[in-house]
């Protein structure tokens, strides 16, 4: 089980990933996104950390969630709705 020093290195890492990972969802538009909603959810590996990409279409928004995890431990998460002109909302 790895330790607090480990666990704080481990969350600034998911951080990071998980706002590169969002701001790269908003850079392929609307069009990008809808077909990620095809093969929800997308994982992928980042050294000790794994990415998922959840997108749902729900019509006239796509929802999408990115949780940055480690076994059975989730250190970060966040999302957007993307609305059809491509904007997005952040819910608070």
């Amino acid at each position: 089980m790895p330790g607090p020093r480990q666990n704080r290195r481990l969350r600034r890492r998911a951080i990071q990933l998980l706002e590169d990972e969002l701001e790269r969802i908003r850079a392929v538009g609307v069009s990008g996104v809808r077909e990620m909603a095809a093969h929800s959810p997308l994982d992928a590996a980042r050294d000790e950390l794994t990415v998922t990409a959840k997108v749902d279409d729900e019509g006239e928004k796509l929802l999408v969630l990115v949780e940055v995890w480690s076994g059975r431990r989730i250190f970060a998460t966040g999302g957007f709705a993307m609305l059809p002109d491509g904007t997005t909302e952040t819910p608070h």
